[in-house]
C-alpha cells in the first residue's frame, strides 16, 4: 500500500515538472524571438541611416526630394541584400517618389505608415518600426536643411530569415530540453519514490510500534529499537505514554491493595 502510495505521488510529479520545461523552453524561445528581431531592426536601421544621410547630403546642395538621383542606389541596396524586400521614399503626402522597385513609383504608400511616421516626427525619434504578415518595417524621417520633416525613407525586410532563426533555435531547444527533461524526469521519479517509501516505512513502524504498545505485549521503550525510527520528537511521545502507563498500572495496583486490604 506504502509503495503505491509513493509510485502515485511520483508519478504527479511528471507532468508538473514536464509542464515547468515546457513553460520555459516557450518563454526562452519568445525571448530569443524578440531579441534576434531587435538586431534585425537595428541592423536595417543603421543601412536606412546610411541611406538618408545620402539623401539629406543631396538636398543641402539644393536638390529638392523628388528631382534627387537615388533610385540606383535604392535598386543597388536591394540587389546586394536578398532580405530587403523594398527600398521607398515618399514626401509628406505618402506619395513614393523612389523606390528600388520602379514599378510602385507614384503609388500612396499604407496610411498607417503615414500615421507612424508623424506620430515618430512629434515625438523627434530618428527612426520607427512596424510589421506586416510577411515582412519587418524600419523607417526614418528626411529633413530638409531648415531641420523640417519632407518625407521618410522606409526599407521593408523579409522575415523568412527571422522565422528561419526561430524554428532552428525551436528545434534545438526541444532536443536539449527533451534529453534534460529525460533525464530531470528520472531523477526526480527515484528520489520522490525512495524518500517517500522511506517515509511512508517510518510511518509504518510508528504505527506497529503504537500497536504493540496498546496491545499490552511491551511497556518499555525496547520496542523502538527494533524499528529504526530515530525521530526524537516521536521517542518522547512514546516515552511520555510508557510513563503514562506505568503510573496508571501503579495507580490501579494501589487500589487493588486497598481493596484487598478493606476486605481483610
Amino acid at each position: 500500500m506504502f509503495f503505491g502510495f509513493a509510485f502515485r505521488v511520483a508519478l504527479v510529479l511528471v507532468p508538473i515538472l514536464v509542464m515547468g520545461i515546457a513553460i520555459t523552453s516557450a518563454l526562452s524561445l519568445h525571448k530569443f524571438g524578440q531579441t534576434f528581431s531587435n538586431l534585425l531592426d537595428s541592423r536595417f536601421e543603421f543601412v536606412t541611416g546610411q541611406i538618408r544621410n545620402d539623401i539629406e547630403t543631396q538636398m543641402d546642395l539644393g536638390l529638392p526630394l523628388e528631382n534627387l538621383q537615388i533610385t540606383e542606389v535604392l535598386e543597388a541596396y536591394g540587389l546586394d541584400d536578398r532580405q530587403i524586400l523594398s527600398i521607398e521614399v515618399f514626401d509628406e503626402s505618402g506619395l513614393i517618389l523612389h523606390s528600388s522597385d520602379s514599378s510602385s513609383i507614384g503609388d500612396l504608400i499604407p496610411e498607417e505608415w503615414i500615421s507612424i511616421w508623424r506620430l515618430n516626427a512629434s515625438t523627434g525619434n530618428p527612426s520607427w518600426f512596424t510589421q506586416e504578415t510577411d515582412a519587418g518595417v524600419v523607417g526614418t524621417p528626411i529633413r530638409n536643411n531648415l531641420g523640417q520633416d519632407v518625407g521618410s525613407l522606409v526599407l521593408r525586410y523579409s522575415r523568412d530569415y527571422l522565422d528561419q532563426k526561430i524554428r532552428s533555435q525551436a528545434r534545438h531547444l526541444l532536443v536539449v530540453n527533451s534529453a534534460a527533461a529525460g533525464i530531470a524526469i528520472l531523477i526526480a521519479f527515484f528520489s520522490a519514490m525512495y524518500l517517500l517509501n522511506q517515509v511512508c516505512r517510518e510511518f509504518k513502524s510508528m504505527g506497529e510500534v503504537m500497536d504493540t504498545i496498546s496491545s499490552d505485549r511491551q511497556k518499555d521503550i525496547s520496542a523502538l529499537r527494533e524499528t529504526g525510527i530515530r525521530h526524537p520528537a516521536f521517542h518522547r511521545f512514546i516515552s511520555a505514554i510508557l510513563v503514562t502507563y506505568k503510573d496508571m498500572e501503579s495507580t490501579i495496583i494501589r487500589a487493588r491493595n486497598l481493596d484487598e486490604g478493606k476486605e481483610r
